[in-house]
């Protein structure tokens, strides 16, 4: 009997892994750079100089973020064939 791999539902768990695990990668990426941007000396609580610098970073990274995920989504179906467009 030949081995088929892992069941459907084991290669559907490794998925959801993998996704919450860049995620949460995503997330201490966005939390390094926006503190060290940020917050200058960290004290008892945020000022709203402090608290919208954080906004508008994770907001700016998350675009940045979506917007290379696109451009590498595109670049990755003219590069099969699947049309023209931004090049």
């Amino acid at each position: 009997m030949a081995d088929k791999g892992p069941s459907p539902e084991l290669q559907s768990f490794i998925e959801r892994e993998q996704q919450l695990a860049q995620v949460q990668q995503m997330i201490a990426t966005l939390t390094d750079v926006c503190w060290d941007k940020c917050i200058s000396s960290p004290g008892a609580y945020l000022s709203g100089r402090e608290t919208s610098c954080l906004d508008n970073c994770a907001k700016r990274f998350i675009d940045a973020t979506q917007f290379v995920l696109q451009r590498a989504q595109h670049k990755a179906q003219v590069g099969a064939g699947g049309g023209g467009g931004f090049d």
